[in-house]
């Protein structure tokens, strides 16, 4: 018996338009694995000891097992959130592979068309979940861990004696496309990399997936239940010639990309089996005879519990046993790919709800107007500016379910919170409020005002990336937080700007950064800056800062970064080109960190240029006194040559207050309680002078 490679890498199927060639992702986990248990390799190689051939009784049939199976599609509400009925042609296709029921047996060239098998394995979604609730074996997880594609980002494993998790993610480590490791490599403490991990583009053959990477699934599966690739213990194809152990299967180099169907590279007058679902060929249709024998054998062996999941007790906890399984209620779900937009204009919502179909559904949109309640997808347009709470309501004869997405959507209002050049030095709570914090993950790490560490010592924006876990359990709260951060992305959005009469624009900000991590390669964050036009319904990136570019203080291992110098501190800037379109413009520094990251600041963000300055423009300026306010609020004004309005706006953007300013006034005294009687708060003040306008906020404090 030769000794197989105790992993099950990649399969590397991909359009034939793509030559990238593909590595294995977890060889050097592997390694590791091996080196702390070496038994592990000797475990594997004992499943192959007893042969290939399965015992039956008097001649019986082969038995047909079932593998109750369940679907983790983990997303960021991008393409990578695929359909139920893409998972359903998945499920479809592996079926066929697995009971040699693909059409495509047809094409296998004799040589091998005596050996080809029905393995005797079927696959069914589970209709039960672990704690015995109605489900369609398929359940949709928001969480960056999509973007980590790895042993740990197989999270809410249902467990692995019942059920063959598979998860679905949008990015994997290495740039492979999914792996799967052996029995025998999951046992002891190595239990939660047990399952198929896999990206979203490789699971069936609509939607996200391709006819030619629809077959990724089978060829994972394979490893899941004990089968190498047909050139052995070599992570890649086309190094060596080598043997995977199963008797009727060639020793190969392998293929990777080509198809070549007389491929005799290895012994002389025999032809290779490049369309094995084990090799990397784009022309996969078969296993053989003995590689049925070895995966049934697995499959009743206790190595991986793979045992259990044929019993008779399993397929009743996972209802697999059902004929015809219930439909269960349906989850709501809103996706919502733009979330801020004008007031004015129109936004579009995604019923994404999962586990059930939706038979009636309704939408309540916080001051919305929308073209229909019920749709899946409603178009609705706000004409009230500020942040807009969603409720979805569905149904089915099962059931129903509700979510709420409270202030979901930020509509801005149709004027601009200030008038370039301007500059934002956190230090006034006022301005810090015209700010937005996005935290996507819901996570304790986040932008938020400080009024310590900045640039000398001064206020500025933190983002608490930092939370010593040593000691913490795996999975629990505080180490998926901080020791998986990787992939999370946390952000901030300036408040709207007219540049429109500033040119020479440069942006410029100060950052001070130090990482947790005690290598180059795993310093993976950055920060990139965006810009928007168009109240942030569309970005533009402007500028990246990528790696070890970002940081300014080197290593902080095991203790929280907090600037206590300047020479931790770094400058960056970029040029702005602006045109009459960027009445509103809005600038997002999104923060992508690592599983290394730690505390990231940033400080003193300036939007410098040359001011325009046309009659209109001077004569709209205007100072606000005292800020804050307790009862009476103060306006001077510049000596304007044209009349003017002074209008008062609440959070909403709702006016409060209208107040006509003549030509050549230059003070004007609004009294916020006797006259307003308005409630403690922020407020916006904007003063308009023919066609241009300038606002400032202020808050009120009885």
């Amino acid at each position: 018996m030769k000794k197989l490679l105790l992993i099950s890498c990649s399969f590397l199927l991909t359009a034939f338009s793509f030559t990238q060639e593909f590595k294995c992702g977890l060889n050097e986990k592997l390694a590791k694995l091996y080196a702390e248990n070496p038994q592990l390799q000797k475990d594997h190689e004992a499943l192959f000891k007893n042969g290939f051939q399965e015992k039956k009784v008097n001649g019986e049939k082969m038995v047909i097992f079932t593998i109750p199976i369940v679907f983790h599609i983990l997303h960021y509400d991008g393409i990578e959130n695929i359909s139920d009925e893409q998972v359903l042609d998945a499920v479809r296709i592996i079926n066929e592979d697995f009971r040699l029921l693909n059409s495509d047996t047809s094409l296998v060239v004799p040589a091998f068309k005596p050996i080809y098998a029905d393995v005797g394995i079927e696959f069914k979604l589970a209709s039960k979940d672990p704690s015995g609730n109605c489900t369609n074996g398929i359940e949709h997880i928001y969480t960056h861990e999509t973007f980590q594609g790895d042993d740990y980002s197989k999270i809410n494993m249902w467990h692995r004696s019942n059920y063959l998790n598979i998860w679905v993610v949008d990015k994997m480590e290495n740039g492979v496309a999914g792996y799967s490791y052996y029995p025998t490599s999951v046992e002891g403490n190595n239990f939660f990399r047990d399952g198929v991990i896999i990206l979203h583009n490789y699971v069936g053959s609509i939607g996200t997936g391709s006819v030619n990477n629809s077959r990724a699934l089978t060829h994972e599966i394979g490893h899941y239940l004990g089968l190498a690739h047909p050139w052995g213990s070599t992570n890649e194809p086309g190094v060596s010639c080598g043997d995977d152990g199963i008797p009727d299967t060639p020793i190969t180099r392998g293929s990777n990309l080509v198809c070549n169907l007389s491929l005799s590279q290895c012994t002389a007058g025999v032809i290779e089996n490049v369309q094995n679902f084990m090799d990397y060929s784009y022309c996969s249709r078969m296993f053989t005879a003995d590689q049925a024998s070895a995966m049934r054998n697995n499959l009743q062996g206790i190595s991986g519990n793979r045992d259990r999941l044929i019993t008779d007790s399993t397929h009743f906890i996972t209802g697999v046993d059902i004929t015809n399984p219930p439909i269960c209620k349906p989850t709501a779900y809103i996706q919502v790919p733009v979330k801020q937009i004008c007031k004015g204009e129109s936004i579009q919502f995604f019923d994404r709800s999962y586990n059930g179909p939706v038979e009636n559904r309704t939408w309540f949109f916080d001051d919305g107007i929308a073209n229909s309640t019920t749709s899946s997808n409603p178009q609705v347009v706000f004409n009230t500016a500020g942040y807009k709470t969603i409720k979805l309501v569905v149904s089915n004869a099962s059931g129903s379910d509700s979510v709420i997405a409270y202030n979901q959507i930020y509509v801005s209002p149709e004027w601009a919170d200030f008038t370039g050049p301007t500059a934002f030095d956190f230090e006034s709570a006022s301005v810090n409020q015209t700010f937005q914090f996005l935290n996507p993950s819901l996570n304790e790490g986040k932008f938020e005002p400080t009024n310590s560490n900045g640039f000398n010592n001064s206020s500025c924006l933190k983002l608490g990336n930092y939370k010593n876990v040593a000691g913490a359990l795996m999975f629990t709260p505080n180490y998926f937080y901080y020791n998986r951060l990787g992939g999370s992305q946390d952000a901030f959005i300036t408040p709207s700007i007219d540049l429109s009469n500033t040119t020479n624009i440069e942006v410029s900000f100060q950052y001070a950064y130090a990482t947790s991590a005690e290598t180059l390669t795993d310093i993976t964050e950055n920060l990139k800056v965006y810009s928007s036009r168009n109240c942030g319904e569309t970005w533009v990136l402007r500028k990246t800062i990528a790696a070890s570019e970002l940081l300014t203080a080197g290593n902080f291992t095991a203790q929280p970064f907090n600037p206590s110098a300047n020479s931790q501190w770094k400058t960056a800037s970029f040029v702005y080109n602006a045109t009459n379109l960027d009445s509103r413009t809005r600038f997002k520094f999104e923060f992508t960190a690592s599983d290394f990251s730690n505390n990231f600041f940033i400080d003193n963000i300036n939007i410098n240029g040359v001011l325009g300055l046309t009659d209109e423009l001077a004569e709209s300026n205007f100072e606000l006194f005292p800020n804050p306010v307790s009862d009476e609020l103060n306006l001077t004004f510049t000596e304007a040559k044209m009349d003017g309005m002074v209008t008062i706006h609440d959070a909403t953007g709702k006016i409060v207050k209208s107040i006509e300013v003549p030509a050549g006034s230059q003070h004007l005294a609004v009294s916020m309680t006797k006259e307003l009687q308005l409630s403690n708060g922020y407020y916006t003040i904007a003063y308009q002078v023919g066609n241009h306008r300038n606002n400032k906020r202020f808050v009120l404090i009885h």
